[in-house]
């Protein structure tokens, strides 16, 4: 089993979507993935969680941190 994390601070745009949907091809049946963002508006996250979502992950947890940081759990469902 691997552990994959993304970090994702500032704005993104339309561009960071591509690399960012590239990573998550990475990530397999079993891996852990973890994501955070920092200073990223809520309707980004949102957009990313639709991404793991139609690629058939499973969100694990969704937790705000200090700061307005948002840490994000997903794995693949099989």
């Amino acid at each position: 089993m691997s552990r994959y994390r993304l970090d994702i601070s500032g704005s993104i745009e339309l561009g960071d979507y591509s690399d960012i949907n590239d990573y998550i091809e990475l990530v397999d049946y079993g891996d852990s993935f973890t994501v955070t963002f920092d200073r990223v508006s809520g309707e980004n996250v949102d957009i990313i969680c639709s991404m793991l979502q139609e690629k058939d992950f499973k969100i694990g947890s969704r937790t705000e941190g200090k700061g307005g940081k948002v840490y994000l759990s997903a794995s693949r469902k099989r």
